[in-house]
This record gives structure tokens, C-alpha cells and sequence, in this order.
């Protein structure tokens, strides 16, 4: 047992009763798996990325499943926060720059080390959309440690590389509503800005998620509960059973990630369409996409729109297995209580409107009514 193997153990009772503190209910969805049989070919599990919280959660249950020896990509504002960040490192964690991560060169190395560690019997956890989704839209995937699973595969193609597609949907993002603050960070932190201005963007950046995680981590002495949270999840796909690695290879290409840029890219889409369609939608996604083309609406007409929303969208590739349990004023009434928990809204003498125009924005934009 490799040694961040046993940290994660000697936590893992802690970290459960954590999280039955700081959440109502963790719903996991998805067939029966048998990890120990799984994990005898390289395995890399690949989710959506909302929240830091992803990383600890999604490594946390699927040890309980009974996968072992989990490494994750975490970017360096995370990594390199005080006390969560050694932590991190600790369980498992390998830092990603976030100022230099998209770079060519540390990309091609980074996927290097993790084309190693997958050999060594790591199973890695990645969240491609590269960062947390700051619009509430699935974003477009990044080549990035992706690519590490195509490269074993051409390298050791008697192996079967697989990965484990995952979304994590959340009724209270303990991030969210420090968004704003981490974007104004992030742009002011940028390399070709002057020194004081990426001092001051690294106290906003930094300081965002502090923000954000001290009272999450003090859940319990705050008396703060964070909702539902819904993991979905499908069986391993063998990676050489979608994409054709050999027929799609550039020769003459100046290296091996040159070599794969085709076949990286139809395993880009191929995740983001998964990625997209496994991310549940919540009553709060419905009704703020209702707002969102309103602004203010009585309850009646959002009830209506709730209606003609939910039929547009039951044929498209979205997961509906909650919204599909719920009646329309089930729905509104649902949608209402979540978006409270972000003071986003106001629902008094029959009307609904929005107070928080982002949080609206960040939800309705899971959903796409012209299609996914």
C-alpha cells in the first residue's frame, strides 16, 4: 500500500462523518462495479469540476467503493493554501500551475509523470474542464492530463486503458458565492500584469477560497448544512474501444504528443457529450433558467414555463433523474428553497425575482434549450 494510500485511510472515518455534517444526503448513481478487477488495467476516473470540494469527495467515495492508490491534479491555488494545501499533498494530491498549465512544454511533461504514475498502478482522478466552471456551463475539455491516458495506450497497446466518466451536482456550491472575488483575482494575477497588481490578485485569488472553505471545513460548529449532493456515474470505458489511436496517429509528427493531437481531440468531445449528459440537473438549474429570460415572473407563469421547459428538454441528453420524479410545483417550490440558500431571489406576494443576477446566470446556464 503506497503511503498516501494509508493517509486517506486514516482519515477516511473523519472525512465520512464530515461530510454527513456538512451535507443532507450524497446520493451516488451508477451500476455495481467490481474495482479490484477494474484496477487491474490502468484507470483514470474523469468528472465534472464545480467545487474544490470535488476532490476530496469523489476520491473519498470511490475508496469506499474500494478503489486504491487514487492520485488527483489539483492546481496551485489549491495546493498551496495553508493547511488544506499539504494536506491535499498528503492524500494523493500533484500540483497543476495554473499560470503555466495550457504551456506546451510543462503540458508534454505533465502528462509524462502522469503516464508514469498510471504504470506504477495509480488510478487518477481528473477534472479536464481545466479549473472549475465559472459560467455553471460544462466547459469545453482541455487536452491536458487527458492526453496521459491516449500516450499509455500507444505505448503499451496489449494494456487497456480505461476511464471512469463522473458529474457531481450540488444543491449549495460552497464556492459559488465567491466566484466574483476569485475571478477578479485571476485576472489580476496574470504574469504580464505589474507586481503590486498580482500581489493584490493573489490576496483576492487566495483569499476567495478561504473564504469559501473556512466555514465549509467548520460546518458542524457553524451549524451550516450544505444540501444534497448527487455523484453520477457510468462503467469504465476502455479508451482503444472509442478512439482509434493507430489509424488517428500524425506520422512525422516532432514528438509523441504531436503524434496524438486527433485522436486527443475526438476524446475531448467524446468526454465533454458524456460529461454534460451525466451532470444532473436540480430544480434550482430549472427555475433559474426560467429567471433567466424573465427577470421577475409570478408564480403561476413560472409554474407554465417550469411545464414547457421540462418537455423541451426530456428528449435531449441531460440527466433528468431528479427533475423527472418532480411535478411542476414540486419544482418551483424545490427551485425556490435552493436559490434561497444564495439569497438569489425573492418570492413574495406571488412573484419571483432575482436578486443575485450572477447566481440565476451560473445555474440556468446547465441547461441549453437548443439542445446539448
Amino acid at each position: 500500500m503506497k503511503p498516501y494510500q494509508n493517509e486517506v485511510k486514516k482519515v477516511t472515518p473523519k472525512l465520512a462523518s464530515f461530510f454527513e455534517s456538512a451535507f443532507s444526503k450524497i446520493t451516488i448513481d451508477g451500476p455495481k462495479l467490481d474495482p479490484a478487477k477494474i484496477q487491474e488495467q490502468p484507470l483514470m476516473a474523469i468528472s465534472t469540476h464545480r467545487s474544490h470540494v470535488d476532490y476530496f469527495l469523489l476520491g473519498h467515495k470511490l475508496f469506499l467503493m474500494g478503489f486504491q492508490n487514487l492520485r488527483f491534479a489539483a492546481g496551485d491555488n489549491l495546493t498551496r493554501l495553508p493547511w488544506i494545501g499539504p494536506k491535499f499533498l498528503n492524500f494523493g494530491a500533484f500540483t497543476v500551475s495554473r499560470d503555466t498549465g495550457f504551456e506546451r512544454n510543462y503540458v508534454r511533461n505533465l502528462c509524462s509523470s502522469v503516464v508514469r504514475m498510471m504504470d506504477d498502478g495509480d488510478s487518477i482522478i481528473v477534472f479536464p474542464e481545466g479549473g472549475r466552471s465559472y459560467s455553471g456551463a460544462t466547459i469545453e475539455m482541455k487536452g491536458g492530463i487527458t492526453l496521459a491516458a491516449i500516450m499509455l495506450q500507444a505505448q503499451s497497446p496489449k494494456k487497456t486503458v480505461q476511464y471512469l466518466p463522473a458529474a457531481i451536482s450540488y444543491e449549495c456550491i460552497p464556492d459559488l458565492p465567491y466566484f466574483k472575488m476569485l475571478l477578479k483575482g485571476k485576472k489580476l494575477r496574470k504574469r504580464s500584469n505589474s507586481f503590486p497588481k498580482r500581489l493584490i490578485g493573489n490576496i483576492y485569488y487566495f483569499g476567495g477560497d478561504i473564504c469559501a472553505f473556512v466555514p465549509f471545513l467548520n460546518a458542524k460548529r457553524f451549524h451550516r448544512n450544505y444540501g444534497e449532493v448527487f455523484i453520477d456515474y457510468l462503467s469504465p470505458i476502455a479508451v482503444k474501444d472509442i478512439i482509434d489511436i493507430e489509424g488517428n496517429r500524425q506520422e512525422n509528427s516532432r514528438d509523441e504528443f504531436s503524434a496524438h493531437r486527433v485522436s486527443m481531440q475526438q476524446f475531448s468531445d467524446r468526454l465533454f457529450v458524456q460529461l454534460k449528459s451525466l451532470y444532473r440537473l436540480l430544480p434550482m438549474h430549472a427555475v433559474s433558467s426560467v429567471l433567466n429570460e424573465t427577470r421577475t415572473v409570478s408564480l403561476h407563469d413560472c409554474r407554465e414555463k417550469i411545464s414547457a421547459l421540462t418537455d423541451s428538454i426530456s428528449t435531449l441528453p441531460y440527466n433528468l433523474k431528479t427533475l423527472s420524479t418532480l411535478t411542476c410545483d414540486q419544482i418551483l417550490e424545490q427551485g425556490i428553497t435552493q436559490l434561497r440558500r444564495f439569497n438569489a431571489i425573492s418570492a413574495d406576494h406571488g412573484i419571483v425575482s432575482i436578486k443575485k443576477p450572477e447566481i440565476i446566470s451560473y445555474f440556468s446556464a446547465s441547461i441549453d434549450n437548443k439542445g446539448a
